[in-house]
C-alpha cells in the first residue's frame, strides 16, 4: 500500500457533517445536504472511524470516503472502475480531488479499478463497504446465482479475495436493493425507484450465505427506511413494510477467518 497519514485535526467548531455539507452544496451535489449525515449514521451504524482503514467498493464521487476520513479514519481507499453502469470516472474523480483538497484529507484517495482487480495486502483493512454495488462485482453471475454453479464460484473467489485484505474482526456493510419487491414481482416499476431492473439484485439472506463460506460470520440485516421517513428518525423497517415500498437491506457481517 501507498503511504497512509493520520487524520488532519479540525475545526472542532464546525462538526464533520456540517463540513461535507458545505462541500456537497458548494460543488452542487446537493440543494442542502442535511439528509447526508442521517444516511451515514443509517449506513455506519455504530462503526468507530478514529485510526481505522476503509475500502469502498464501487464510490462514485467519494463522498462516503469523505466522510469516513472527517470521521478519522487514517487511510481510506475508493473503488470507481469504468465500466459499464458505474459513474462517469473522470467526472467523478474530478470531484473527489477537488473534495479532498478543500477537505485536508490527503488520507483518502479513488482508484480506477475494480476490486478483482485491486491488492491492498492481506489483513490491511478494518472496514469494506459496498452501496448499490454488489450486483455490479460480476453483473452476469449475480443474474444467474440461482441457477449457475460457475456464478456462484465467481462470486466466492470474489469475496475469499476481499475477505482476504480485511483484519479479522473487520465489517463489511452491504447496503442493496433486494430481488424481491411487490412491483417488480408484478412486474411492475416501482414509482419510488425506477430504474431497478429487480432480477438483477439478490436476497440479503443469499448474501449472507454465500458470504459464510467465504470467511465472513454473524450476520446481521435489517430493512433500511428512504429520506422522508429518516427525516422524522426513522432509519429501520419491518421486512413486510420494505417489501411494499424500496426493499433497501443493510447486511453486516464480520471476517472471522
Amino acid at each position: 500500500m501507498s503511504t497512509t497519514y493520520q487524520a488532519v485535526p479540525t475545526d472542532t467548531t464546525v462538526t464533520p457533517a456540517e463540513r461535507i455539507r458545505r462541500m456537497g452544496k458548494k460543488m452542487g451535489l446537493w440543494n442542502h445536504g442535511f439528509d447526508f449525515a442521517r444516511f451515514a449514521g443509517q449506513l455506519f451504524g455504530k462503526t468507530d472511524f478514529p485510526n481505522k482503514t476503509m475500502l469502498e467498493i464501487g464510490c462514485g464521487k467519494g463522498i462516503l470516503c469523505l466522510w469516513a476520513a472527517l470521521q478519522g479514519a487514517r487511510d481510506v481507499v475508493g473503488l470507481e472502475p469504468m465500466a459499464e453502469g458505474c459513474y462517469d470516472s473522470s467526472e467523478c474523480f474530478q470531484a473527489f480531488r477537488t473534495m479532498a483538497q478543500e477537505l485536508n484529507l490527503p488520507q483518502t484517495r479513488i482508484l480506477p479499478v475494480t476490486v478483482q482487480n485491486f491488492d491492498s495486502g492481506k489483513n490491511y483493512f478494518d472496514v469494506v463497504l459496498s452501496v448499490a454495488s454488489i450486483n455490479h462485482l460480476d453483473e452476469k453471475s449475480c443474474v444467474a446465482l440461482g441457477e449457475s454453479a460457475d456464478a456462484v464460484c465467481n462470486y466466492k473467489e470474489i469475496f475469499r479475495n476481499i475477505a482476504a485484505m480485511m483484519k479479522p474482526g473487520g465489517k463489511l456493510i452491504i447496503m442493496d436493493a433486494a430481488r424481491h419487491n411487490v412491483f417488480g414481482d408484478l412486474g411492475m416499476r416501482n414509482p419510488m425507484s425506477p430504474n431497478i431492473e429487480w432480477f438483477k439484485h439478490q436476497q440479503p439472506e443469499y448474501w449472507a450465505q454465500l458470504l459464510s463460506d467465504c470467511g465472513f460470520g454473524n450476520p446481521d440485516i435489517s430493512w433500511t427506511s428512504g429520506k422522508l421517513l429518516r427525516y422524522a428518525r426513522i432509519t429501520t423497517l419491518p421486512k413486510a413494510l420494505a417489501y411494499f415500498g424500496q426493499s433497501v437491506f443493510r447486511l453486516e457481517m464480520t471476517r472471522i477467518s
